[in-house]
């Protein structure tokens, strides 16, 4: 598929939404396993109004549709974990004296539960920023299956989200996400946005070495207008083996016992009280 040449305007009539679709699902098969070691850095406005900034180390386990787990750590300490499987999501705060954890199931999710922990999105959407997601098979707009961005350089790909719409921005040349934006509806500004930085470094399969290669961004960084904040995500050592992403990472359980945490509150029940683990 020709791409654009010197930033000339790409011809969109080369391309078709099946041909588009299906070579991002092929990629997302081949990541449907993803672990990295990463480092967060995350820009914020403090309690009393000034900047601030944290960088953390941690791990990022994720096996699609419904699985991902982000380890958070500060100078080797465990700061935070979220994450997320088939039937709940959760966010621990592991720094305080008695570490809680913010458990909700997705059946239940809806925005003002969220917008306590500061996620203006579905749980399991954050997995579309990294642009590892399949897409639907049809155009979610047969009238307009692809667009141009507005300066015509990239191709735009419209699909569903859980609480909206999800737009990929796409290199015309290799169709891999450089930006992605989720909406709540196309009329209003995106509330999650991520563009992917410093180009891309391959993925490591070590289960399936014969594949042909894939490659991820080196950075992701999501802006979060309704914080006022910005989070980057640096990958390092991205791989699949049968070892990683590890299983137990899932496991809402397993993940109280290793982290200590014995509060929790429920999300389900709004403005629910922390609650001891028996």
């Amino acid at each position: 598929m020709p791409g654009p040449l010197n930033g000339k305007k790409v011809d969109l009539s080369t391309y078709s939404y099946e041909q588009v679709a299906a070579t991002m699902n092929e990629r997302a098969e081949r990541l449907e396993r993803f672990w990295a070691a990463t480092i967060t850095t995350v820009w914020y406005i403090g309690r009393e109004g000034e900047d601030e900034v944290d960088q953390l180390d941690g791990d990022l386990h994720i096996v699609q549709p419904d699985k991902i787990a982000l380890s958070l750590r500060k100078i080797g300490v465990d700061g935070a974990a979220l994450g997320a499987n088939e039937r709940f999501y959760w966010y621990m705060e592991l720094l305080a004296d008695d570490p809680i954890a913010m458990i909700g199931t997705h059946a239940k999710a809806d925005p003002d539960r969220l917008a306590g922990l500061g996620v203006p999105v579905h749980p399991l959407d954050l997995l579309l920023l990294l642009g590892f997601s399949s897409v639907p098979a049809e155009p979610m707009n047969p009238e307009q299956p692809l667009r141009l961005s507005p300066m015509g350089s990239h191709i735009v790909l419209s699909a569903p989200a859980r609480w909206g719409i999800v737009e990929y921005k796409l290199d015309p040349d290799t169709l891999e996400p450089v930006r992605v934006e989720i909406r709540r509806d196309l009329k209003l500004p995106p509330v999650l946005t991520a563009d992917m930085l410093d180009g891309t470094v391959p993925f490591d399969d070590r289960i399936n070495r014969e594949l042909p290669d894939v490659r991820i961004p080196l950075r992701v960084l999501i802006d979060v207008p309704e914080l006022d904040a910005r989070v980057q995500i640096r990958f390092e050592g991205a791989q699949s083996s049968k070892r990683r992403p590890d299983e137990r990472a899932f496991d809402l359980g397993d993940s109280l016992s290793r982290h200590g945490v014995r509060l929790k509150r429920d999300l389900d029940v709004m403005h629910a009280r922390p609650v001891e683990r028996p």
